[in-house]
C-alpha cells in the first residue's frame, strides 16, 4: 500500500516550536526579584550583609537559569570556558537552524530581559557613584553577572552580532551622507 507522501500527497507541515513558558518566567523573574530588592532591601532590614548577600543570590540564580536553562531552551545558544593544565578557552554553540526551532516572541524577549537588565545594572553603577545607593559592591555583581551573560550570548549569536553589524553600517553610512552633503551644501552656499 502506498502512502499518501508516495501519492503525490502535500508532506505534512512541521508541528510548530514548543514554546517555554515556564523558562521564560525564570528568565524575568530572578531578574526582577534581584532589581527590586536592590531598590527596596534597605526598607526591609537594616542589615548590610543580610541585603548583600539576597541580592547576590538573586543575582546568581539569574545567571545560572540564564547561562544554563533559558540560552538553550529560548534562543539555541549556549557558551562556557573550559579550563586546562595549559590554561583556559572560551566555547561558544550556536544549534544549526535544521535543528532548533526559536520562537521570535521568546527570542525578542530572551534579548530585551538580558539587556534591560544589564543596562539597569550599570545605571546603578552610576548612580551608586553619586550616593544614591550604598551598594556600589552589587551593581558592579550585576554588571558582571547580566554583562558576562550578554556578551557570552552575543558571541554565540551571529544573528545578533549581523544585526550589529548592519546598525554600525546603516549608521555610520548615515553619518558620511549626511557630513557629504553638509559640506556640499556649505561649499555651494559659497559660491
Amino acid at each position: 500500500m502506498a502512502t499518501p507522501a508516495a501519492e503525490g500527497a502535500l508532506p505534512t507541515p512541521e508541528p510548530p516550536a514548543p514554546s517555554h513558558n515556564i523558562a521564560l518566567f525564570f528568565h524575568g523573574f530572578f531578574k526582577v526579584v534581584a532589581i527590586v530588592w536592590y531598590w527596596i532591601c534597605t526598607i526591609v532590614s537594616k542589615s548590610f550583609v543580610v541585603n548583600f548577600v539576597v541580592c547576590i543570590v538573586f543575582l546568581a540564580l539569574d545567571f545560572w537559569t540564564t547561562k544554563n536553562i533559558t540560552g538553550r531552551l529560548l534562543v539555541g545558544l549556549r557558551w562556557w570556558n573550559e579550563a586546562n593544565d595549559t590554561g583556559s578557552a572560551w566555547r561558544f554553540e550556536t544549534l544549526p537552524e535544521g535543528v532548533r526551532s526559536v520562537l521570535p516572541r521568546e527570542k525578542r524577549i530572551f534579548w530585551l530581559a538580558i539587556l534591560l537588565s544589564t543596562g539597569h545594572w550599570i545605571l546603578a553603577f552610576i548612580m551608586s557613584l553619586f550616593g544614591f545607593s550604598s551598594y556600589i559592591l552589587v551593581a558592579i555583581m550585576g554588571i558582571l553577572f547580566n554583562g558576562s551573560n550578554l556578551w557570552g550570548y552575543f558571541k554565540c549569536s551571529r544573528e545578533a552580532q549581523a544585526d550589529l553589524q548592519g546598525y554600525i553600517n546603516s549608521t555610520s553610512n548615515s553619518l558620511v551622507q549626511g557630513a557629504i552633503k553638509q559640506k556640499l551644501s556649505q561649499a555651494a552656499s559659497r559660491v
